[in-house]
């Protein structure tokens, strides 16, 4: 703050030795980029915007400085910013030009800053105050954004009004081997994956409890705590990665990783594949299914792979409206929506509302000072894979399908309940205080997100369901 504070006196003194033009004056300004041809007029319409107030600091190469950019604190200050700025929006040539598609996490944060007015920043526009975003700029913004989502194989099932929106229906039906689907199951529920026979990957991710454990943190072979609270496995497929820190990147993957970490499962892989070759059941299915393989590592994650990507949990009472009954929600539930849509679906959005990126937990406000205590590796999130520093407290962004059964809260289990975790994410991804009212209708939005496995919904499922 004191630097910046240096920057603007700073500024204020350059502005009594220079002309105004010449303050605000560009250098190495970009010709305007041809869109190609094809392209919609809502994307003419909105690339010009892009080009005219975006580039500034979203696209490194492109950027057109300022003058008083030279500036000892100006420009480190402003070669930070930029950084910050492209790390979180790189808008390219392609795809200004219509060459490139942006992704709907793109098109998510572009609605985010839109709607609540976050971009440009203050204190940008401090200095360059004919760059705010108009009301007929924010709407042209919108209109392309929304043209765009209805392009998406994701948003086909849903009706013709909401095909613009942030989230997405889930399939009813996901076309997977039926076969590889059951042996998955079976092998997912069975306690010989473990190196002592007593823990399945259900144990942590059981279907009745929202695909988790409903517990702070895992407990492992032999009764050990682990570090971290379990992700539930509903909707994985969706997940640009697995884990809270991604170190996995797919669903095969995953799958590997706790069979053979000692505080989780604790064994070994070829001690396992020796114990299934025992059962005959598992001899005829994995010689049916992978005829050249046979039953190996490989294939019997393969396996469980295939079922993780089953476990879709659709025709939750939100899709129903997406689909088109407008009558399901409730007032209450539609305001958290719309709340929603403001707030959080810059990060939480695509079909199973998140997945789609890894994001700071504390953006605005120091989430670990918040909540107290010392500090552990697991709370270095995606930093533990990259070793880069500005992984630090990156964690890929929880879905937030079934939410109301997947308690306690965050990387750390530290929410125990719905209300907390939306009231802390308020605070440090946003520096907001929600009201009691916010909070319940956010709340209430996030139950309808409750949906469907083999066609029961999953708050009613038993054991005898899932197996």
């Amino acid at each position: 703050m004191k630097k910046k504070s240096l920057l603007i006196l700073l500024l204020a003194a350059v502005a009594l030795f220079l002309p105004l033009s010449n303050l605000l004056g560009l250098s190495g300004e970009n010709e305007p980029i041809a869109v190609i041809s094809g392209s919609s007029q809502n994307f003419a319409n909105a690339t010009q915007i892009f080009q005219n107030k975006c580039v500034d600091c979203h696209s490194p190469g492109m950027t057109r400085m300022p003058i008083y950019a030279k500036l000892p604190i100006a420009k480190q200050l402003m070669a930070k910013d930029i950084e910050n700025a492209s790390a979180r929006l790189l808008l390219s040539k392609q795809l200004y030009s219509g060459e490139a598609t942006f992704s709907p996490l793109m098109l998510g944060r572009l609605e985010g800053v839109v709607r609540n007015n976050s971009m440009p920043p203050a204190l940008y526009l401090s200095m360059h105050w004919t760059d705010s975003l108009t009301v007929d700029e924010k709407q042209t913004l919108l209109d392309w954004i929304i043209e765009e989502r209805t392009k998406l194989s994701w948003s086909q099932d849903s009706t013709k009004v909401l095909k613009g929106e942030p989230v997405e229906p889930l399939p009813l039906k996901v076309d997977l081997d039926v076969q590889k689907v059951s042996l998955g199951n079976k092998l997912f529920h069975d306690t010989l994956l473990s190196g002592d026979n007593t823990l399945s990957c259900a144990s942590c991710h059981n279907l009745t409890k929202g695909g988790t454990d409903q517990a702070k943190v895992a407990t492992g072979i032999k009764g050990q705590q682990g570090p971290i609270n379990s992700p539930t496995v509903y909707n994985a497929m969706y997940n640009l990665a697995q884990f809270w820190d991604g170190r996995a990147k797919d669903l095969q993957e995953q799958a590997a990783g706790p069979v053979a970490n000692p505080s989780e499962m604790g064994a070994q892989w070829d001690t396992v594949v020796e114990k299934l070759k025992q059962v005959p059941e598992y001899q005829t299915a994995f010689a049916s299914l992978y005829a050249q393989q046979g039953l190996t590592k490989e294939t019997v994650t393969d396996a469980i792979a295939v079922f993780e990507q089953s476990l879709v949990t659709a025709n939750s009472r939100f899709d129903q409206y997406l689909r088109g009954n407008n009558d399901i929600l409730t007032a209450n539930e539609k305001a958290g929506y719309e709340l929603f849509k403001v707030s959080c679906s810059s990060c939480h959005v695509g079909p199973a509302l998140g997945g789609l990126s890894f994001e700071k937990m504390g953006v605005k406000y120091d989430y670990f000072k918040l909540r107290g205590g010392q500090l552990t590796d697991v709370d270095k999130g995606r930093f533990n894979v990259t070793k880069d520093e500005k992984d630090l407290h990156f964690f890929k962004v929880p879905v937030l399908r079934n939410i109301e059964l997947t308690l306690p809260y965050f990387h750390d289990g530290s929410a125990a309940n719905l209300a907390d975790a939306v009231r802390v994410m308020g605070k440090v991804q946003q520096n907001k205080s929600f009201t009691d009212l916010e909070i319940n209708n956010l709340v209430a939005f996030l139950k309808t997100l409750t949906g469907e496995y083999k066609g029961k919904l999953i708050t009613q499922l038993n054991n005898d369901d899932v197996k």
